[in-house]
């Protein structure tokens, strides 16, 4: 790890030295087999350089920082020693290389490393808002994300096998080892390119700048076992070095991953996150899309050889994966209608209702109160108002303290539900003060003389009552609620205690 102005330097200069032995080998620059000496020594050289700037900069990390170096550090030991008999192959036994051999078990090392190495770097993640994408934890979100990666990765490989890889199988004739060692390859290169994407979608990965590097160097890597997959398969009489520039550069973007500085926690703006969201949202239909228009065209005009055996398979395996990505993702919307549902009436009924006793609050209770002036006006349908305001409630606070009167006001509550029918509203005004709504009630009274016989001896109130029976153009709720109010301080200086007082 090294600081942002060297890193840069450092970067220009491994990047222009990779990349200048690749083109002086590809491009007669160095002629006949000083080339392949050059391409193969200078692939030797950045999987060294690699492993070498893992381990060593391992040794300075902690943590996760310092596992995934570990990992790619010896992947990338693995694949030099691939490197290294292939190079012995070539340059000093001067034979073509045998499949499988010692250099593939070398080469394929590099995976299983590779896969822990981006599994430590996408784990560890920041800890602030959560991404609307990748932090979910649900079992069906990472159920998409599974089937996301095989619908990919197996419509890459439909891609591979028919343009490449089928024919290269088709003109070599293998044994079983070498046909697993040709599908090893795209394979596993295709695993590792799709877990570096989803990565990538994940705008919480703090380790961002080696993601990118890493996920770079294995694509160069992938992009040229591709290359030789494909010349081998059209039986090109050589491979040109320039087929192996990926494994000069990979390695080499693999290197400075390992140098690379961390990136700011600082957000990107966003813009880029929506960008970032879409690309993850389509990642799993553009690869789809490619194989299954290649595959209709050859279907359809035949032009091309038949389907084969491994591609009606893989082709069918996507086909299923697409299916339950698709069930999957229905349940999973549905299950989050239902809960935007549930939440939309949680915070409405959150934002109407007291959170102490659950009685509607002051303002659903103003909103019933105006309905029920509408009605009355219209229809001349009778309602009565009571206003209860418990007497002395400071005090209770005080001596008892506030528990005991949040308790008291919970009694309270009950009670006057109980005194009421279930259309009826009641409703906490404020502190110690309720307020009853009762229509169609030709004597409201009588609720009023309920609710005080309910509160009993124990719990002191006084009253104010409000009926509605007659037309009254002027009346609003403000002034109906006005009225109520005004008649419980009444009942309260004639001496409180069960006193009630009724305005019509």
């Amino acid at each position: 790890m090294i600081g942002t102005r060297r890193f840069a330097t450092t970067a220009a200069v491994v990047l222009v030295v990779a990349t200048a032995a690749s083109v002086a080998a590809s491009f007669d620059i160095v002629k006949g087999e000083g080339a392949v000496v050059l391409d193969d020594l200078a692939q030797l050289a950045t999987g060294l350089l690699a492993t070498g700037c893992c381990l060593w900069t391992a040794r300075r990390a902690t943590g996760p920082d310092r596992r995934w170096r570990l990992a790619m550090g010896i992947g990338m030991a693995g694949w030099s020693t691939g490197q290294v008999l292939w190079t012995w192959y070539q340059l000093v036994e001067r034979r073509a290389v045998p499949s499988p051999s010692p250099a593939d078990a070398g080469y394929l090392s590099i995976v299983p490393f590779a896969f822990i190495a981006l599994l430590v770097i996408g784990n560890f993640r920041r800890s602030g808002s959560p991404d609307a994408l990748l932090d979910r934890r649900s079992h069906s979100a990472r159920l998409v994300l599974l089937l996301d990666g095989l619908i990919v990765t197996g419509s890459l490989f439909v891609l591979t096998w028919t343009t490449s890889l089928g024919g290269l199988v088709a003109v070599g004739n293998p044994s079983t080892p070498a046909f697993l060692v040709a599908i090893a390859y795209p394979v596993t290169d295709l695993a590792l390119l799709v877990i570096v994407v989803v990565l990538s979608a994940d705008r919480k990965v703090v380790l961002r700048n080696q993601l990118r590097l890493l996920g770079l160097g294995l694509v160069g890597l992938s992009l040229s076992d591709l290359a030789f997959a494909y010349l081998v398969s059209i039986q090109a009489p050589e491979v040109p070095p320039l087929a192996n520039a990926g494994f000069v550069v990979g390695p080499a973007l693999i290197a400075l991953a390992a140098l690379a500085p961390v990136a700011s926690p600082a957000a990107g703006p966003e813009r880029n996150r929506r960008r970032w969201q879409w690309a993850y949202l389509l990642m799993p239909y553009v690869p789809l899309l490619v194989s299954s228009v290649l595959v209709l065209r050859r279907t359809l005009i035949g032009d091309l050889r038949p389907l084969d055996g491994v591609e009606i398979a893989s082709g069918f395996t996507v086909f299923v994966a697409v299916i339950l990505r698709q069930l999957v993702t229905l349940v999973d919307n549905t299950k989050l209608v239902l809960l935007l549902r549930e939440s939309e009436y949680s915070l409405n009924h959150q934002a109407h209702h007291d959170p102490l006793t659950g009685l509607a609050n002051r303002a659903l209770f103003e909103d019933r109160l105006d309905e029920a002036l509408t009605d009355h006006h219209r229809d001349g349908t009778p309602f009565g108002l009571l206003f209860v305001d418990l007497d002395d409630f400071k005090a209770v606070n005080d001596m008892s303290g506030h528990a005991h009167g949040d308790a008291v006001l919970e009694t309270v509550a009950a009670r006057l539900r109980q005194c009421v029918r279930d259309t009826d509203v009641v409703a906490r005004l404020g502190g110690d003060e309720f307020g009853v709504l009762v229509q169609g009630v030709a004597e409201p009274e009588r609720v009023a003389s309920r609710v005080l016989d309910s509160l009993g001896d124990e719990i002191s109130a006084s009253v104010g009552v409000v009926i509605c029976t007659g037309q009254d153009p002027e009346a609003t709720a403000a002034s109906v609620l006005s009225r109520a109010d005004k008649a419980m301080y009444e009942a309260k200086r004639e001496g409180g205690g069960r006193g009630l007082v009724i305005h019509s």
